[in-house]
């Protein structure tokens, strides 16, 4: 292959084609006829009637705008949420550094120069499991 003829371009519908699909299948006809009137692709035209369904006329507003029942941008908002969870992150690093702290200091490894280190706590429990 050349490399010819294979950039894919994504078609671009209008607002108005979009209602004008979603008025045909509100008055009966069924998603394969307006399909293949429209020259659609019978999945894209499901997304489209699912948004059409939950926005009913504040749908398709158009590329890169928000619905007009859409939630406002808010960034002030946005930013103490994100504020907040970088606090809650970095408590939590905070406390897995202390917590690997202590236990490298109060739990040595298993196995120091190929001898067993916690030799008396597997005793115990050998003992405890005897009748």
């Amino acid at each position: 292959m050349n490399g010819e003829g294979m950039d894919l371009v994504r078609a671009v519908y209008d607002r108005d084609v979009k209602i004008a699909t979603m008025r045909e299948l509100e008055a009966g006809c069924t998603p394969a006829e307006v399909a293949r009137k429209y020259q659609l692709s019978p999945r894209l035209l499901e997304r489209w009637r699912r948004e059409w369904r939950v926005k009913g006329e504040a749908a398709f507003p158009g590329y890169g705008h928000r619905g007009l029942t859409g939630a406002p941008v808010d960034d002030a908002g946005r930013i103490a949420e994100l504020e907040r969870k970088v606090g809650q992150l970095a408590m939590e690093n905070d406390f897995l550094k202390k917590a690997l702290l202590h236990f490298k200091a109060h739990h040595p490894p298993a196995v120091i120069s190929g001898a067993a280190a916690c030799t008396k706590k597997s005793a115990k429990a050998r003992k405890r499991g005897k009748p």
